[in-house]
This record gives structure tokens, C-alpha cells and sequence, in this order.
């Protein structure tokens, strides 16, 4: 008979709390090393000690925002402990909280807590945890990281717009209206230099000449009639709310400030999807060749799943993502309303909506089967039928990569 050793780690920002367990639950031996590297050693040259007589060791941590990732990817390479086959078992907090719900009154410290996990390891029905990649890691730290830089553009925007309209109000509507000559783009080039070298009152007393001039250098030509925009600025000028002297001046700095922001931060999502590019052609992939799905979102997606093959079904991938079901069901009585987990990974999940909505546009098979979900929904159909057509792309991305094949509607649209 085999005797294994559970370990529960309790990981924070300053250390980690160590707890060993037996099979028959009995804790074994508690250690507490700081989060360093001086620290990591330390436990691993202590659990090696406590290794004596056993076969097999199973270590569980809690995911805890970053603090256990350097911990998780040095014991899964270190060398000592590969002779008790070493299974790594990365805890989401939630599946670690409803284990504490079991028991009854039981005290809350960082010793109990890594006892905690080394039984939750201990009583099993849980997958382990592959080794970290290099190669997903590094692409996953690039899609994240543009992930975020293009969500803070989005608040930058947001907030340039709110200034924008109390400084010169019908300036976005005007971008708008297809039947006026005016920029097409409110943060495009032609607009932001007049955004930041012109305000409503010296538009209307610089010459339209002049005006039509810059914006025609700035613009290039696929810049249409700068004359006939420089007149609509002026018409947006006079139009414009007449804001106390401090005020407006206090407005534009602050929409001068937020437009260079944007073209900083545009200018490092350029230089950071060069990266993505990068480190996306060192794995095998055959997600981008979905017609919709380019760099950004294929190497996402990509990063996020991971290793394929630690996911039994497309099932499996669609809970790891949170779009799911879940089943609320007592005797007789069936919910028919059954919102969306939305307890997966978030990226994941954001990566496959979003692309569930370019790929239904340019795919007949996806634009029929969003249009039937539509069509057959009662509340929030867009929503609705999007998140379903994303589920049907989760199958579809599990099986191209499982099977390394290229997309084909007629083998997958169905």
C-alpha cells in the first residue's frame, strides 16, 4: 500500500504557512518560511524531511492574486522532490471556503487555514494542476496586460468625451451625422489637433483658411473636404456653451491631459501586440484560422486555456470559462430562468463573447445559429443569443484544438 503526504500551503503577500497530513488526516508537521526565494528553499529542503516513508506527495496553495504564482512554478521544477511523483493542486478561494463550511466552529488562522487545504487535497475530487508553461505564462502576461491597457483607453475616452461636450457640446454629435462634412473619428489625428490647439473661442476668430490648412496636413489625404469641416467648426463654436474663464481653462487642460494619455497608451498597446504576435507563434494553434478571430483574441484565448489537454471536454472548458448553466431544480418544480455562472476565468469568458460577436458576422453557420437563438428568446435576446453563440464557439475552438486541425464550417458548423 502507497502512502501519500498531503500539504496544505496557505500563501500571503509576506509568507507561506505550511501544514503536512497523513492519510488519516493526522497533521504531521507546520512550517512557516517568508515569500522569497531564501524562503522557497527553505520548505522545499523541509519537506524533503518530512517526505521520509512515504510515496507520493500532493501539494495544494491557494490562488491568491500573484503572491503564489513564484512558489506554484518553483516546486513544480524543483528536482528533490520528483522521486515522490509530485502532484500540484492550485485551489480556487471559493472551493477553499465552501470546504471550511463542513466544519463546525473551526477557528480562522493561517495554520488552521493550510490544514485546511492540505485536507481539502487530502478527502480528493479534485483535478491537479498542470506545471505552468513558459510559453502560455509569457503569452498570458502580454494579452492580460493589453487587456487592461485597453480597458483603461476606454475610461480615458469616456472621460474626454464628458469634458469635450461641456467645453464645445455638438462636437461628437457632429462626428456622428453622416450628413455634414466633419472628422469621422473624435480621437483621430486631424481632431486631436484641433481638440488641443484650438478652443471654441479662438476657432471663431482664426481665419477658415488657415484652419482647413492644418487639418488637411494633419489629416492626409484621406481626409475629406478640410474646407467644409473648418466652416462646420466654426458653426460648433458659436454653438458652444459659454463656460466662466477659470472653468474653461481648468476643462481643456484636463481634455488635453486625457488625449495625450490615450495616444500614450495606444501607442504601448501597438508595441505590446507586436509581443503577443511573438510569443503566439511559438505554440501551435489553429484558433485564428476562424475568420473573425485575429491575433489579439486568438492568442487570448489561446493564453488562457492553456494546454488543451487538461480539459476532458468542451464542457470542461466551457465551466473553466463561466459560461455555464447552472440547474436550479426541487421535486416538481424546474426553473426555466437560469442565469449565467459567470464563475470561470473572466478573461476567458471576455475573450469568447467578444469573439462570438465578430465571428457570427462573417460566419454563415455562427450568423444562423445567433439568429435562432434570437428569435426564440423573450428577455435580452442580444445577450441572450450572443452568450449561446459563444458557448457553440467554446466546442468549436476545443475541437480545432484538440484535433490540430483548420476550421472548416462544413465539419464544425453543425
Amino acid at each position: 500500500m502507497t502512502a501519500t503526504l498531503f500539504v496544505g500551503i496557505d500563501v500571503s503577500q509576506s509568507d507561506h504557512v505550511v501544514c503536512t497530513m497523513t492519510d488519516d488526516g493526522a497533521e504531521r508537521g507546520h512550517q512557516t518560511v517568508p515569500n522569497d526565494q531564501v524562503g522557497i528553499d527553505r520548505l522545499i529542503a523541509w519537506l524533503v524531511t518530512q517526505l521520509d516513508g512515504f510515496d507520493h506527495v500532493a501539494v495544494g496553495l491557494e490562488s491568491t492574486s500573484v503572491y503564489h504564482w513564484p512558489l506554484f512554478e518553483t516546486l513544480s521544477q524543483t528536482k528533490e522532490l520528483e522521486r515522490w511523483n509530485p502532484q500540484w493542486f492550485v485551489l480556487n478561494p471559493s472551493i477553499v471556503q465552501g470546504f471550511r463550511k463542513t466544519f463546525v466552529d473551526r477557528a480562522k488562522s493561517d495554520r488552521t487555514d493550510a490544514a485546511l487545504i492540505a485536507d481539502a487535497v487530502r478527502f480528493g475530487r479534485l483535478r491537479p494542476s498542470p506545471p505552468p508553461d513558459p510559453r502560455y505564462t509569457a503569452l498570458r502576461i502580454v494579452t492580460r496586460h493589453r487587456f487592461h491597457l485597453a480597458k483603461t483607453v476606454g475610461i480615458e475616452k469616456s472621460r474626454a468625451l464628458n469634458e469635450l461636450f461641456c467645453l464645445w457640446g455638438g462636437y461628437r454629435a457632429a462626428a456622428k451625422d453622416d450628413d455634414q462634412p466633419f472628422f469621422s473619428d473624435v480621437f483621430g489625428k486631424a481632431s486631436q489637433h484641433v481638440l488641443t490647439q484650438y478652443t471654441p473661442d479662438r476657432i471663431a476668430t482664426t481665419p477658415l483658411a488657415q484652419i482647413a490648412e492644418e487639418i488637411a496636413q494633419i489629416g492626409g489625404p484621406t481626409l475629406k473636404a478640410p474646407d467644409n469641416i473648418s466652416q462646420t467648426l466654426q458653426k460648433l463654436a458659436e454653438k458652444a456653451f459659454r463656460l466662466r474663464p477659470k472653468e474653461s481653462q481648468a476643462r481643456q487642460l484636463s481634455l488635453v491631459m486625457h488625449l495625450d494619455t490615450i495616444r500614450m497608451l495606444e501607442s504601448q498597446i501597438r508595441q505590446i501586440e507586436k509581443a503577443i504576435a511573438r510569443d503566439l507563434q511559438a505554440i501551435p494553434q489553429t484558433v485564428t484560422s476562424i475568420s473573425g478571430i485575429g491575433p489579439v483574441f486568438g492568442a487570448g484565448m489561446v493564453a488562457e486555456i492553456g494546454p488543451v489537454g487538461r480539459f476532458r471536454s468542451d464542457d470542461a472548458l466551457a465551466k473553466y470559462a463561466g459560461l455555464t448553466w447552472r440547474a436550479h431544480q426541487s421535486g416538481h418544480f424546474d426553473a426555466e430562468d437560469r442565469p449565467l455562472t459567470r464563475s470561470g476565468n473572466a478573461y476567458l469568458r471576455y475573450y469568447l463573447i467578444e469573439a462570438a460577436d465578430r465571428v457570427r458576422v462573417r460566419n454563415p453557420e455562427f450568423e444562423a445559429f445567433y439568429v435562432q437563438k434570437y428569435s426564440g428568446a423573450t428577455r435580452h435576446p442580444h445577450k441572450r443569443a450572443l452568450v449561446l453563440t459563444a458557448r457553440k464557439l467554446t466546442g468549436v475552438i476545443y475541437g480545432l484544438l484538440t484535433r490540430g486541425q483548420l476550421y472548416d464550417g462544413r465539419r464544425f458548423g453543425a
